[in-house]
């Protein structure tokens, strides 16, 4: 489960680079399909090799879209299926879904639910390689991620249009100060907690994290602070959570 970020943890945490790791492979996708699959106790490796008979079954099933995986800290799986710059690509994805080969072992007795949401890439919030803000080399490359940090804002009602500004003007500070660090939003199109903001940092490890949050807290300064001690008042509710790569589990297609 997520756990709610108190201001002071907000305003360090968002020192450090956005991004994903597909944004790097797949630039021009828009829309991502996030499962966030919640499983029963003691099941983790059950729940595996189920995860893996389904990539299997993708692959014989050639399905066109790949999806990259990460566990939370509390044992929750994460799959983010990359998808193509129109709405429509949901339709197809779920049509190569449904028409791929069943699997062989059941999830049945394994998962205990599963959250599903779909969200929009914002490349004029995000600063990143497929931007057209200029940047420098990235701080790290795809190949290095292995730890995930995640800001989900929740704007209140009719709020969201300012909360996309201050990520804005925070991109442009970022900018300024020649921070190399690939920075992805999102904003939520599909979802029972519309309107919403996902952010994504990404990281070698723990320690690599938090060691870079501290330097970007020093270049960015207290203008930095302020913008987001505004973007924390037009949000109703703000969560944060670690995630690990599971490369092991992810699906990429073949053409």
């Amino acid at each position: 489960m997520k756990r709610t970020l108190v201001a002071a943890w907000v305003v360090g945490i968002c020192m450090m680079g956005w991004g994903v790791e597909a944004m790097a492979q797949q630039a021009e996708a828009q829309f991502r399909v996030l499962l966030e699959v919640y499983i029963a106790p003691g099941t983790a490796e059950e729940f595996e090799a189920a995860s893996k008979d389904r990539t299997a079954s993708m692959v014989a099933g050639n399905v066109d879209f790949g999806r990259l995986a990460s566990v939370s800290e509390d044992g929750v799986y994460r799959f983010m299926t990359q998808l193509g710059e129109e709405f429509s690509s949901v339709a197809e994805w779920r049509e190569q879904l449904a028409g791929m080969p069943s699997v062989t072992v059941s999830p049945v007795g394994i998962i205990d639910h599963v959250d599903r949401s779909i969200w929009q890439l914002r490349p004029d919030l995000s600063l990143a390689p497929w931007s057209t803000v200029p940047l420098n080399s990235p701080r790290i490359d795809g190949a290095e991620i292995g730890f995930l940090h995640e800001i989900r804002f929740y704007p209140k009602f009719g709020r969201a249009p300012e909360v996309a500004d201050i990520l804005r003007r925070i991109t442009a500070l970022a900018v300024s100060r020649d921070l190399n660090g690939r920075r992805l939003v999102a904003e939520l199109v599909v979802g029972p907690e519309a309107p919403a903001f996902r952010l994504v940092f990404l990281a070698r490890d723990p320690e690599d994290y938090y060691a870079q949050r501290a330097r970007d807290r020093e270049t960015m300064g207290e203008e930095f602070q302020e913008l987001v001690n505004q973007v924390l008042r037009l949000c109703r509710n703000v969560e944060q959570e670690n995630y690990t790569r599971r490369r092991d589990l992810d699906y990429q297609p073949s053409n």
